[in-house]
């Protein structure tokens, strides 16, 4: 057990402290998956004795099970930060999500004046953050923020007029500077032993009979990872089924299976695919290869390296090719872009690229996401996005080539039923993101 302090005034709570608790766990409880806490997976610390138990390197094969770890003690009472971040990396694991807070440094006027009142505790001895201050204490180690919350918080709640006031300032954007308090995750930056683990190329197709040899001969050509590729007819029509089968006969020499979907669409095709996936990361593959199989050793990089928990392709960085994209397609992927990066608080660059890479187990919440919120996104692309934002996934765009389809036809014809459908399901996002956040 570690001896030494790890906070100023140990667990003596002040009175908005303690109400502050009740806010704090109420809100990031609802950004963290049913599914975990149903499973155990979840840490919650708000006393001196369990954080030390969290940092003593005896615990690490126990830490291990944590996929979220809530600590609501503020980073503000920690008496030395860096320590508790360096010894914090030898005892967790690199998958697992931690939530903290703290008070900004533009509130502290105020904060003297609850301690006059005493109100608070310890206001002389802590240090008031910045967003700045923040990322200084990071630098140091091997921590980096996953996701900010950028609701509008109040500490203290009074029915009606609290939420009424957050829901308020959540649609403006500016006013998140001004918080009391910011709640982040936070994640590892860098894995202590990169190991090369196995990622599952999820490759939903209807009518794609010419493109799956070529999909196979590619991915032996320039694939340089170990993979599977998972194919799922979608009832095709043609004779997709059967060239898929013919080439899995024709290639014994990698790992190919075969699944049938719904015929409901590419999202619930995807979700045949996942169920045999045996890959560590799956990647979503279009089967139309506008996005070339070369591309999928930069995805692997990415992820395999640990720069982020979803990696999105954005085929709007680079000029897509001449034909590649239809211009109301493109005018299409602007708009949507700016809708969810509003409703995310984060930049996103392209939200329709089928290419999206993720470790497969997350795939659980990206269900769960879409369930609890009545989604029915037919390309799942936009479920995808908004479920791991929502659970303080860090996200990122990688950069890809848009080349033209060469076989085959688009499946993206019914367009204003489809953008009804995206914006839709962009709208709910929207009230869970700016109005249920807390529910």
């Amino acid at each position: 057990m570690i001896k030494e302090e790890i906070i100023h005034g140990g667990d003596n709570k002040s009175y908005l402290r303690k109400k502050w608790d009740k806010v704090f766990y109420n809100i990031v409880s609802k950004r963290v998956p049913e599914i975990y806490k149903n499973n155990g997976q979840v840490l919650k610390i708000d006393k001196e004795e369990d954080l030390k138990n969290l940092i003593d390197k005896n615990n690490f094969q126990n830490n291990k099970k944590w996929k979220v770890i809530i600590i609501s003690v503020p980073l503000n009472n920690f008496i030395n930060l860096v320590n508790f971040f360096d010894k914090l990396d030898a005892t967790v694991d690199e998958e697992t999500k931690i939530i903290v807070n703290y008070y900004s440094i533009i509130w502290k006027p105020f904060f003297a004046l609850f301690s006059f009142f005493g109100l608070i505790n310890n206001y002389k001895s802590s240090l008031f953050f910045s967003k700045n201050t923040l990322e200084i204490f990071l630098r140091t180690g091997n921590f980096e923020v996953s996701k900010n919350l950028n609701n509008f918080f109040i500490p203290l709640q009074v029915p009606f007029i609290s939420k009424l006031f957050s829901i308020f300032f959540n649609f403006l954007p500016f006013f998140n500077n001004l918080n009391i308090t910011n709640i982040f995750y936070i994640r590892k930056k860098n894995r202590k032993i990169n190991e090369q683990k196995k990622m599952s190329l999820i490759i939903p197709c209807k009518n794609e009979e010419g493109n799956i040899e070529k999909i196979i001969s590619e991915a032996k050509k320039h694939l340089t990872f170990s993979y599977e590729l998972v194919f799922i007819d979608d009832k095709s029509s043609d004779k997709t089924l059967d060239v898929m089968t013919d080439c899995k006969n024709a290639n014994p020499d990698i790992e190919i299976k075969i699944t049938k979907g719904l015929g409901e669409g590419k999202a619930k095709a995807i979700d045949e695919g996942i169920k045999i996936a045996s890959g560590y990361y799956s990647i979503i593959f279009d089967a139309d290869l506008t996005v070339g199989m070369p591309d999928m050793n930069l995805f692997y990089s990415a992820i395999n390296n640990h720069h982020a928990d979803l990696i999105n392709g954005s085929r709007l960085v680079y000029k897509p090719y001449s034909g590649a994209m239809k211009f109301l397609n493109f005018l299409g992927n602007i708009f949507f872009s700016k809708l969810a990066s509003y409703v995310t608080g984060e930049k996103i660059t392209d939200t329709l690229c089928g290419s999206k890479c993720f470790v497969t187990d997350n795939y659980k919440i990206f269900n769960e996401f879409k369930q609890k919120n009545d989604i029915h996104d037919i390309w799942g692309d936009f479920n995808i996005l908004y479920s791991s934002n929502f659970y303080g996934l860090k996200c990122i765009d990688l950069p890809v080539r848009y080349y033209e389809r060469t076989e085959g036809e688009t499946k993206m014809r019914k367009r204003l039923f489809f953008f009804f459908n995206m914006l839709l399901t962009s709208v709910k996002a929207l009230i869970r993101f700016k109005i249920n956040f807390d529910k």
